[in-house]
């Protein structure tokens, strides 16, 4: 017995939804494939960024504490500076100068990095 042309038709029907379905069905696996692939980058991504954050917090912490020392080694050759008698005074004073040199430029290679 042949299939009625109607029956032939629904079938048909059923066929391309199937068709259909199946394509809908392979894009959105597509897709969640791609979410789910994007969403482990970013994690990656995130961790690797966290540990250039503590890097240079680091190395920036350290840089500041080193600064931090020299300006205490000048306040403490300031005050020596204002007690010294004329001789000592001119001894104290290339010692001072120095250290200010490593303060300025200490101070502008922070500057400098924190722009980049």
């Amino acid at each position: 017995m042949a299939p009625t042309p109607k029956k032939e038709k629904e079938t048909t029907s059923v066929v391309k939804q199937n068709s259909r379905k199946s394509k809908r069905e392979e894009y959105i696996d597509k897709l969640t494939k791609q979410l789910k692939k994007w969403d482990k980058e970013l994690e990656e991504l995130e961790e690797k960024s966290e540990k250039q954050i503590e890097k240079i917090k680091s190395k920036f912490s350290e840089n500041i504490d080193l600064l931090k020392i020299k300006r205490n080694q000048l306040r403490d050759k300031l005050h020596r500076l204002e007690e010294a008698s004329e001789e000592a005074f001119k001894e104290a004073r290339k010692d001072a100068e120095n250290l200010w040199k490593d303060l300025r430029r200490g101070f502008s290679a922070i500057r400098k990095e924190l722009k980049k």
